[in-house]
Order: C-alpha cells, then sequence, then structure tokens
C-alpha cells in the first residue's frame, strides 16, 4: 500500500470549518481542492476523535516499560565505555600478515634441513653464495591499510591513501653477496 499524503492542520481545519457549518463532503471538496475520500477521512476522523491533528499514541504499542528503556541505556553506556576502552588499546581494526602456506610434511622437512645446517662447520658458510630479491613499491603499498574513523571523517586526508593510475609501479632488486673462494653450495 501507498504510504498517507498528510494534509496541513490548516488545510483540515478548513475542511471542518466547512463541515460544521453544514457543507456536504462534495462542496468541501470543490472549495479546498482536495479529492472526496481525503475530505470524507478528516470528517470521519474529527468526529470519531473531536481533534483535527494527528493523536500521539495511536502507532504500534511500546514493547518495553520505562524500566526496561532505563536499564537498556545503563547496558548502551556500559557497551560504549568498553568500546572506547578498547579503542585505547586497539585491538580491533587491523589487517592479518599474509604468509605463504606451510603444511605439516613441508614444516618438517625444513625443521630436518636446519637441525643438519646448524651442524656444518664455519667453513662450509664461506663457500656458500647468498643471494637475495626485493621488492620496492614506487609509490604507496600493496597490502590493505586500516584507520580508525568515524563516517564523516570518510575523506579527511588522515583516513584516506593516496593512489596512482596502474598502482605506481614497482621495482625488484635481486642480489648476490661476494664470495671469495668458489661457492659449492646455492641456497
Amino acid at each position: 500500500m501507498a504510504p498517507k499524503k498528510e494534509h496541513s492542520n490548516d488545510l483540515r481545519t478548513l475542511v471542518i470549518k466547512h463541515y460544521q457549518n453544514d457543507k456536504s463532503p462534495r462542496e468541501i471538496a470543490a472549495k479546498t481542492l482536495l479529492p472526496r475520500s481525503s475530505v470524507q477521512y478528516i470528517v470521519d476522523k474529527y468526529k470519531s476523535t473531536k481533534c483535527i491533528g494527528n493523536l500521539f499514541g495511536c502507532d504500534r504499542k511500546r514493547k518495553t516499560t520505562a524500566r526496561a528503556d532505563r536499564l537498556i541505556q545503563q547496558i548502551a553506556l556500559r557497551i560504549d565505555t568498553i568500546r572506547k576502552q578498547s579503542h585505547e588499546i586497539r585491538p580491533f581494526g587491523r589487517v592479518a600478515r599474509k604468509k605463504p602456506y606451510v603444511n605439516k610434511i613441508t614444516r618438517e622437512k625444513r625443521l630436518k634441513f636446519a637441525k643438519e645446517m646448524l651442524q656444518k662447520p664455519v667453513d662450509f658458510w664461506k663457500n656458500v653464495v647468498w643471494s637475495d630479491e626485493s621488492k620496492f613499491n614506487l609509490f604507496g603499498s600493496d597490502g590493505k591499510v586500516m584507520v580508525w574513523r568515524t563516517r564523516r571523517e570518510e575523506f579527511d586526508r588522515k583516513c584516506t591513501v593516496p593512489t596512482v593510475k596502474h598502482g605506481g609501479g614497482s621495482v625488484i632488486v635481486w642480489a648476490v653477496s661476494p664470495v671469495t673462494e668458489s661457492a659449492n653450495y646455492v641456497y
């Protein structure tokens, strides 16, 4: 059902004055430019309530008592206090760290390899070539950036992360450490 259009109190008063002057709903509708059904509704409502405006309390009845309302307010204040305290220690709004998945078998193999390497002498490590690679973003970060903000602060400078088209690019650098002797192992 479409929502009813509320008529102003001035218009309702005019309809009731015409009704009290013994005008018919058809005549009142012609003078006020309202549909006859609306005039009849206003007149019937006036007859039953003796009031022109809307009566308060005609909507759905309350499910809670005044005491229950006070209790809800007290609980809400406690929850607000808890939220503020947790905001101070910042346990929420963080992004989980990403790391490669390693299943149980692979973990055991890695642990076995690490224990074997602990037994190697220092001279062994002088013959190993060490290499590493790193990625550097030219603009911004790859990860998600989380901030604490309210709805109104959505586009504040301190709550946004600047971006550029096409991600801004990145550079990957790979390096090998110099070895004085010939290398026998590469890890």
